[in-house]
């Protein structure tokens, strides 16, 4: 299998299970539509709906679990855009909503750190052992 992970393997895992969790943790808010009084097309609707951040961070996850860096700038960006999407239509600003944006912000930045600043391979340069 070849895959693009040149970071330290530990914190690759740990950025994958993170990124496992926020989107659990994006799906079970979703889980409110079913408590209104709507009918099933409208619940099914609402639910995928509320979904979608969830949806896209699966898509960003089956990338950078191939390509971290590629996966790393695809979360920042689609963070950044879901924040331009919400900040403009939001009447009052809410920090909890920063918090849930900046969680995998920090995801996506640190699969790029892991990318380019840890895994450094070594100069060719460097004489060996043998």
């Amino acid at each position: 299998m070849n895959t693009a992970t040149k970071g330290n393997i530990y914190l690759t895992w740990t950025l994958r299970i993170l990124l496992m969790i926020m989107i659990v943790l994006f799906a079970l808010f979703s889980m409110d539509v079913f408590e209104g009084e709507q009918g099933f097309w409208d619940t099914t609707v609402a639910f995928l709906m509320h979904n979608i951040p969830s949806f896209v961070m699966i898509i960003i996850l089956i990338i950078a679990w191939k390509r971290e860096d590629i996966g790393g700038v695809l979360l920042i960006l689609s963070v950044i855009g879901f924040a331009i999407f919400l900040f403009t239509r939001m009447s009052n600003f809410m920090y909890g909503t920063l918090i849930m944006l900046g969680i995998p912000f920090l995801i996506g930045a640190m699969f790029v750190v892991n990318y380019y600043l840890l895994g450094k391979a070594p100069d060719d340069n460097t004489p060996s052992d043998s």
